[in-house]
């Protein structure tokens, strides 16, 4: 069904060479809202009085006419909502209306990638309790959350051994929760980069969002 939307200031305005009619079709990620469980879509066009600015789905499946413009550049954000009232789909997108005329437009609108609030990781380390410079280590690679033997886990990287006096490095983007830290500790000679120092018992830190937890990570000769 779609419902027709008058701007308050000029919906009154005949459309003539000066205006013209504006109407939106929109999808969400290529389907419409009720496939894409949209629930509620609300619209806004800057310094301009939109009234109703928000629609159910069975209101507005398809889309909406939003009256007569003035001839020029708008932006129009769309925004769809689930049945919870949480923000699922946003776009913004500069439409140009030509008077005398309708002016169609489809716009797909996106998902909106959630953002997982995290916390980071300060790791110091040493080699047998020996530094970097002691060891004769070079490179370290990361891995978070490895089994109780310090193998696999995901790679965070490898990084200096020691950066600006630090024998340590930090990991960001942790999830709230208890992670785990093991690493591996490389030498490098002439034919390339040797493994020489493991973490044989992961050490545990507690992590929340927005903080950041100090960690010490041990690694021993192999095996």
């Amino acid at each position: 069904m779609r419902r027709i939307l008058m701007l308050s200031l000029i919906a009154a305005a005949a459309c003539g060479p000066s205006s013209g009619e504006l109407e939106v079709d929109w999808t969400f990620e290529g389907v419409s809202c009720a496939d894409a469980g949209v629930a509620f879509i609300q619209i806004d066009i800057p310094n301009e009085v939109l009234s109703p600015n928000e629609f159910t789905c069975q209101e507005a499946s398809l889309g909406a006419n939003l009256g007569v413009y003035y001839a020029g550049d708008y932006q129009l954000t769309v925004v769809g909502l689930d049945a919870s009232r949480e923000v699922t789909h946003q776009v913004t997108q500069t439409l140009r209306v030509v008077g005398g005329k309708k002016n169609s437009f489809a716009v797909d609108v996106p998902r909106v990638v959630p953002i997982t609030p995290t916390g980071s990781a300060s790791l110091t380390w040493a080699f047998e309790g020996k530094t970097c410079a002691a060891a004769n280590v070079n490179k370290v690679t990361i891995l978070v959350d490895p089994d109780a033997n310090g193998n696999g886990g995901i790679n965070a990287g490898t990084v200096a051994c020691s950066t600006m006096g630090t024998d340590g490095a930090s990991v960001e983007g942790l999830t709230q929760g208890t992670h785990t830290f093991a690493i591996q500790a490389l030498r490098t000679l002439s034919d390339g980069d040797h493994l020489v120092y493991r973490t044989h018992q992961p050490p545990a830190g507690y992590f929340a969002v927005g903080a950041i937890t100090d960690v010490f990570v041990s690694a021993e000769s192999l095996p």
